[in-house]
């Protein structure tokens, strides 16, 4: 298993051997199972824990945030001779001598932002990010339907009805050879965001489930027709502008 190892100023003050079954809390209470003596250091800042094969941590809401190669992180897959920042303390992650790497989790990591493509870490990403988002939406936002290919093509919801499909008339267009003219539609009732299937014999899928009646779209969630995958999301006006999907 990989060793996680707890240094300060360079002095190494405990190693763990992260255990595959276990989720690892960190935090400066004591009921965490890496207990870090540092004010700048939440409560329960972090956690660790293994899935599909691979690490991931995932930060708990923290004051001061938590950190990977000195860039900050809300839930990111780890790899061999990350260094993690928590307040004042680091924590290295290595597999050990011998040991098989799993491979690619470099690209895997660089690729991880606030779309986690595992339902248990998209569940965990929205809590982390919650209260981000009760923050965001005390501003002016505009939801977002965003492509999670890596392309940061992102489609604004704003006339409705938006209609997602194979034809080219559709707001969005996605392939699949079992796609329908329009598979899905999305229509906004209030301050609701609501998906209803549409036609065709692939229906949508939301969070891995599939569609057959009309649902209401949670922050976060990860909508499925055909190769496409799109993340439902809201965007403050004033965010950086993103690859629109149609000029």
């Amino acid at each position: 298993m990989p060793l996680l190892t707890l240094k300060s100023d360079n002095t190494v003050i405990e190693s763990i051997s992260l255990d595959k079954n276990k989720t690892l809390t960190i935090g400066e209470l004591p009921d965490n199972d890496l207990v870090i003596d540092d004010p700048a250091v939440s409560g329960h800042h972090a956690e660790i824990e293994k899935e599909d094969g691979l690490f991931y941590i995932t930060d708990q809401q923290s004051r001061n945030g938590t950190f990977i190669n000195d860039e900050l992180i809300i839930s990111r897959i780890l790899s061999h001779g990350d260094v993690i920042t928590v307040g004042k303390h680091v924590l290295e992650f290595c597999y050990g001598e011998g040991e098989g790497i799993p491979l690619n989790t470099k690209i895997l990591s660089a690729r991880m932002t606030m779309a986690v493509d595992t339902r248990q870490h998209r569940s965990k990403l929205a809590s982390s990010v919650s209260q981000l988002a009760d923050d965001c939406h005390k501003k002016q936002t505009v939801a977002m339907l965003s492509h999670m290919d890596g392309s940061n093509r992102s489609f604004p919801l704003k006339a409705f009805p938006i209609k997602i499909g194979k034809s080219p008339e559709n707001h969005i267009q996605v392939k699949g050879l079992f796609v329908g003219k329009t598979t899905a539609i999305i229509n906004r009732v209030g301050e609701e965001f609501r998906l209803v299937p549409a036609e065709g014999f692939t229906k949508p899928k939301v969070n891995y489930q599939t569609v057959k009646e009309e649902i209401v779209l949670n922050e976060f969630d990860v909508i499925e027709i055909g190769s496409a995958k799109l993340q439902f999301h809201f965007q403050s006006i004033d965010s950086p502008e993103t690859v629109p999907e149609h000029e």
